[in-house]
């Protein structure tokens, strides 16, 4: 089994150390999806700020229900640490934006170390995103200052 194109483009778009977990991740989930005759791709790893603020946006200046309560450079998304992953039936033409199967690939992405957003109190079934060693008991308010600290200073994130 091989990553579809779509997938492969979202995970290119992450750090590269992040990317062979999230490769690992989505090729697994494609596997458990297959044997109910679905798809699991992922649809939106790298966001830039201005992409994240227009997300933002939805269900408060702009129409549409709320998608995330991360404005730009306080999502996961805005470091190349994050991906969302769609189901997808398994000719890959419709989109399930709920399905059961997004509740049963958490534990498989939690099992490879990512941080599955199902668990948050915002729920956000299809969100995966990496957390390096050195955040490691961080809050995810501290993590994100020091990841714009990073930034800021062009300093490798992961290092």
């Amino acid at each position: 089994m091989t990553l579809d194109s779509r997938s492969d483009r979202t995970i290119s778009t992450l750090h590269p150390e992040v990317q062979p977990v999230m490769r690992s991740f989505v090729m697994a989930a494609k596997a458990i999806a297959s044997k109910q005759n679905l798809d699991v791709r992922a649809i939106s790893g790298l966001r830039s700020y201005a992409e994240q603020d227009a997300l933002y946006a939805k269900g408060r200046t702009t129409a549409g229900p709320k998608v995330t309560n991360a404005r730009g450079g306080y999502s996961n998304h805005n470091f190349g640490l994050a991906i969302d992953v769609g189901v997808f039936s398994g000719d890959g033409k419709t989109y399930h934006g709920t399905h059961k199967l997004y509740r049963e690939l958490g534990p498989l992405g939690e099992s490879l170390g990512l941080e599955w957003g199902g668990r948050w109190k915002f729920v956000d079934d299809p969100h995966y995103q990496f957390r390096p060693e050195w955040a490691r008991g961080l809050a995810e308010r501290e993590f994100l200052a020091t990841l714009r600290t990073r930034v800021e200073a062009k300093r490798d994130i992961l290092a």
